[in-house]
């Protein structure tokens, strides 16, 4: 017996190692000399992050007059502040900021194992393989080569779910307050992290725990109210026509809800449902296959989802709520789900884990029921083998850094047009403004806007142009720079406006360079 102790003690502490150090490795070799800021929100983070390390407090210092800041919660721009500080020599310390994402990936990887051991009661080798495959995995990977906070929010994710649960478990009222505490903190990292306060109430309030649900409620709300406050304070200093980019995410939403009204919003559902089971497909590798064996996997991963869900339920309550809470947001936020899924897949990983386990232990004593898991089981292998096939074609396609190069490739010639052709207190308009501020030193606005209704209705040329109008009507713009569909099509309409709006200045492979008519140059 103490031999076996012994050996179990070993695995616990070998397994959540060995996964940690096997997902930092992946994102290490995985990260490539691509600019920040090719992906918008990474470049974002980099200039809070510079702002805040400056002395200039949380602001856009990209746009002129650097308006305070009120869409990105601040923890993540203060972690990569105090990185900032230590070395800060850019562009050289975005390897840096890269190599923290990986650190953080691979502590996510071992959270996310301890979770799945210690409070869902997964087996060391279904935890193993649940947390892995679900962290060392492309998406995974793509979101940690870049400056983004996704990374972060995985390695505090798994701590936070246990002393969520853990208050829920005990009803103590300093487990209560530490779980609301955390919960707020989760939401300064990335907003959705919220939903997980209102899980850890749900669970304590079904328990007539009320005490501990109201001090739950009362540390989040101490924690995030200065942020709410900010958010408040400053959301308007920005046109309305960047709100969708720079504004905080509830009046954008709010604002898009009103335009359409109820049936928008449902129609958003009903759209958004499509793309998550399209994504499936691709996670699965099954795109070319018959519609029908893409309809039969959708309904096998959902009902082993499902099943996993209900044992989660049972095992790890808050969790199984804030996955439901979440997923509940993401199919009525008009935006890729995938992005917002990405960022919890470890946790999807292991309900998924609970769900194919159940099967494979299942031992029913009736034929029927005999064939019913040696079909599941067959299907489950399947899946695995699609999701391993989808994984080995993003690795051997280097995935992550084709996703980086078409925005760093049609960036470049544009930034070295920039530095060669404009005076330092330029102020350009284009598709790629925090990465043109960034390595040009120039004030930048983007060339379009960002609305809900273009999720699912692409914005019309029209509408682009108007938009871009707009822009230049708030802004005394110098130069307009395009690449994006939207911004050459608001860039054409200008060009093509009688009188004509803007002048061609310089023409590339993947885009363009415009001047202001109303200037009197570039006729």
């Amino acid at each position: 017996m103490p031999g076996n102790e012994t050996s179990l003690l070993t695995r616990d502490r070998l397994i959540p190692l060995l996964l940690a150090i096997s997902a930092t490795l992946v994102v290490v070799v995985s990260i490539a000399p691509f600019p920040v800021g090719v992906f918008q929100d990474d470049g974002i983070y980099t200039v809070l992050a510079k702002s805040l390390a400056t002395g200039q407090g949380y602001r856009y210092l990209h746009i002129p007059d650097a308006p305070n800041a009120t869409h990105y919660p601040p923890l993540y721009p203060l972690f990569l502040a105090g990185l900032w500080k230590v070395f800060p020599a850019f562009p050289a310390n975005v390897t840096l900021f890269k190599f923290a994402n990986a650190a953080f990936i691979g502590v996510g990887a071992f959270m996310a194992w301890h979770f799945a051991r210690r409070q869902v009661g997964m087996s060391h080798a279904t935890a193993a393989l649940s947390t892995g495959a679900f962290m060392i995995c492309a998406p995974v990977v793509l979101h940690g080569v870049m400056v983004l906070s996704e990374p972060m929010f995985l390695a505090a994710l798994f701590p936070v779910l246990m002393a969520c649960e853990r208050a829920a478990r005990t009803g103590d009222r300093r487990d209560a307050l530490i779980a609301g505490a955390a919960g707020g903190a989760l939401a300064l990292i990335r907003t959705l992290g919220a939903v997980a306060i209102p899980a850890t109430i749900l669970v304590l309030a079904w328990r007539r725990r009320w005490t501990a649900a109201l001090l739950v409620l009362a540390a989040s709300v101490a924690i995030m109210l200065p942020w709410q406050l900010w958010i408040a304070t400053y959301d308007d200093n920005l046109p309305a026509v960047f709100a969708g980019r720079y504004g905080s995410y509830s009046a954008w939403l709010i604002g898009g809800v009103k335009e359409g009204g109820v049936p928008w919003l449902l129609q958003l559902v009903v759209f958004n449902l499509r793309l998550v089971v399209n994504g499936g497909w691709q996670l699965l590798a099954i795109e070319p296959l018959p519609v029908a064996v893409k309809w039969l996997a959708t309904v096998a991963v959902t009902a082993f989802f499902a099943g996993g869900w209900w044992l989660m339920l049972r095992r790890a309550p808050v969790a199984a709520w804030m996955v439901a809470l979440y997923l509940l947001v993401i199919i009525s936020w008009p935006f890729e789900p995938p992005r917002f899924i990405f960022a919890l897949w470890p946790l999807v990983g292991i309900i998924v884990g609970l769900g194919m386990h159940a099967v494979f232990t299942w031992r029913p004593a009736a034929r029927p029921r005999q064939f019913a898991r040696a079909a599941a089981i067959a299907m489950a292998s399947l899946l695995v083998i699609g999701y391993v096939r989808y994984n080995y074609i993003a690795a051997e396609s280097r995935w992550p850094s084709m996703v980086q190069s078409f925005v760093a490739n049609r960036s470049k010639p544009m930034a070295e047009w920039v530095m060669a052709n404009t005076p330092d207190d330029a102020l350009l308009s284009t598709d790629d403004d925090v990465l043109m501020y960034l390595y040009t030193g120039r004030l930048t606005i983007p060339n379009t806007t960002f609305t809900p209704q273009e999720h699912m209705s692409p914005q019309t040329p029209a509408f682009a142009a108007n938009a871009l109008r707009t822009i230049l009507g708030t802004y005394d713009v110098d130069y307009v720079l395009t690449a994006s569909n939207n911004g050459i099509y608001a860039a054409r309409g200008l060009v093509q406006a009688n009188p004509p709006e803007l002048g061609v200045v310089a023409v590339f492979k993947y885009g363009a360079v415009f001047k202001p008519q109303s200037r009197g140059e570039g006729q």
